[in-house]
């Protein structure tokens, strides 16, 4: 003889639907608190708060065509510092290309993003062959002194290890990107900073 059941059909069907609800709002709670929500960026590098612009600066592609602070202006720059002719310059290279080559889910970041290597070290051979690797990619080169002053600007030393500088439109310096960070890992700072721009950024004109 079976004992019969203390709730109805539709009592735990009742149930069964509650449970089951509150089961995707803890996951999509959980979620939103893992990816910070509506909270402030989180990226894996360090953002500069509040963002600034650098001072103008005169370098030349290896092209020889001029290139300056009205270039980053015009969208989102990847810059790096590195001799061409050292590992670590040729590294740096590398890291610019392949966050580019993964953000090609984003179109629209990808064709408003550049990517510019300056070199420490004048090298006309080795720059042209560079830029070959992506037509994003702007060798820069110029006067010393000139690119003194620009690592001056960004708080890089000499003996530092290869940041990635982070520009958004109007110029400004909006991340700083270390070294230890994989193409991988800039590409989801890319994204994510791109994501907030309107509120990370100032308003354009």
């Amino acid at each position: 003889m079976f004992l019969r059941n203390r709730h109805s059909l539709w009592l735990r069907l009742v149930m069964v639907l509650g449970a089951m609800a509150l089961f995707v709002l803890g996951y999509q709670w959980g979620n939103r608190h893992q990816q910070g929500g509506d909270g402030p960026t989180r990226i894996n590098g360090v953002l500069v708060r509040p963002v600034g612009a650098i001072p103008n600066f005169a370098l030349r592609d290896a092209l020889g065509q001029a290139f300056d602070q009205t270039h980053l202006a015009s969208g989102w720059t990847l810059m790096a510092f590195g001799d061409l002719a050292q590992a670590s310059g040729q590294r740096s290279v590398q890291r610019l290309v392949d966050a580019y080559n993964r953000v090609a889910d984003q179109p629209q970041l990808r064709r408003s993003l550049q990517l510019v290597l300056v070199t420490t070290r004048e090298a006309p051979s080795l720059a042209r062959n560079f830029a070959r690797l992506s037509p994003a990619l702007h060798i820069l080169g110029g006067d010393g002194e000139e690119i003194d002053r620009l690592q001056a600007a960004l708080g890089l030393a000499d003996d530092a290890a290869p940041t990635l500088f982070l520009f958004g439109p109007g110029g400004y310096l909006v991340a700083l990107l270390p070294a230890q960070e994989s193409g991988q890992a800039v590409a989801e700072d890319l994204k994510a900073v791109y994501a907030d721009a309107s509120t990370l950024l100032p308003e354009q004109p």
